[in-house]
């Protein structure tokens, strides 16, 4: 079985190294050509993971189209604002393959969840898709540490598929089939981590972050419930567990930029300095557009893109947030 990991950044050669490490035959694409000859030459990642050696069968390579064509399954694992420039190009390159998405977020220009990126892409060719999510620290997968995900697919055989695919010892996968949940779990709780970034460098206490978790999970339930998601997987990997690891660990890179702005630096400057993705930013923009589209109540993903988007004041969010009209707590 022949896998393509479209995206060479640290997910996607964690991803890589744990698809060899079950001895399966994996290319991994990217443009950075210093990444792919230090990934070929010397079995390492020397911008995103350097230091940890990496299974000696990945092969980095910078031809998309042969790579395609010569695999069965493609699994994406770049950046969601990414996924249209990169797939669009190669469309009639995917009819009948299996694609596996890892990545999480939600497409800022439409508004769109990365299964409908993907439909929207290919139209009417023929074509498999699952989506895994969980809380995945690339460097503890790198490290392999013990990880738990779980992975969507609307076809019961082709999730049981990629399931056996992935699993191994250090890393163990869960099924299931809903897609939506999967994907805004995965997708809105990086919103949430970078208001507990935020509350976390102002020094406001346990309570403050375990609050805003809390209610923050309430908000991601309530938009998933009006996308037609089921809300029992927000209790789940893809939803609570995902959304635990983001707001608390700090490898977080959502949870860096929030604390970051509760310091006080400027959003440029921080994102620079981070020097990879911090999907959370273009995701507060979208939730909260979507909570405004379908009237939905989300004060804590409003105050985020308050914050990030129209130059309020932490404080003022802060205390806009908690001097809110008094009401029964319910999701």
């Amino acid at each position: 079985m022949k896998i393509l990991v479209i995206g060479a950044g640290s997910w996607g050669t964690a991803i890589s190294n744990i698809l060899a490490d079950n001895k399966l035959e994996v290319k991994i694409w990217g443009r950075d050509k210093r990444v792919l000859e230090s990934i070929n030459n010397i079995h390492e990642n020397v911008k995103y993971l350097k230091g940890f050696i990496l299974n000696n069968k990945i092969k980095a390579t910078d031809n998309l189209e042969d790579s395609i064509l010569n695999s069965e399954i493609i699994v994406n694992a770049i950046p969601t604002q990414k996924i249209r420039n990169v797939f669009e190009p190669v469309s009639n390159l995917l009819k009948n393959k299996i694609i596996i998405n890892t990545s999480k977020g939600i497409e800022k220009t439409s508004l769109m969840l990365i299964d409908d990126i993907f439909k929207d892409i290919l139209e009417h060719r023929q074509f498999k898709i699952a989506y895994l999510s969980g809380p995945t620290f690339a460097i503890e997968v790198i490290k392999r540490l013990p990880t738990a995900t779980t992975i969507a697919s609307e076809d019961a055989d082709l999730a049981k598929k990629c399931q056996k695919i992935f699993n191994n010892s250090y890393f163990r996968v869960y099924t299931q089939k809903d897609i939506k949940g999967v994907l805004l779990g995965g997708a809105l709780k990086n919103v949430i981590a970078i208001g507990v970034g935020i509350t976390d460098s102002l020094n406001l206490g346990h309570n403050a972050r375990a609050s805003l978790i809390t209610r923050g999970l309430a908000e991601i339930i309530r938009l998933g419930i009006k996308l037609g998601a089921n809300p029992q997987t927000f209790s789940g990997l893809a939803g609570l567990g995902d959304l635990v690891l983001t707001c608390t660990g700090d490898l977080s890179r959502n949870r860096k930029v929030g604390m970051e702005l509760g310091k006080g630096n400027l959003l440029d400057e921080i994102l620079k300095n981070l020097g990879m993705a911090a999907e959370g930013v273009d995701t507060s923009y979208c939730a909260f557009q979507l909570s405004e589209k379908y009237k939905v109540d989300m004060p804590i993903a409003r105050e985020i893109y308050n914050i990030i988007y129209q130059g309020k004041s932490v404080m003022e969010a802060i205390k806009n947030l908690m001097s809110r009209k008094l009401k029964e707590e319910v999701c």
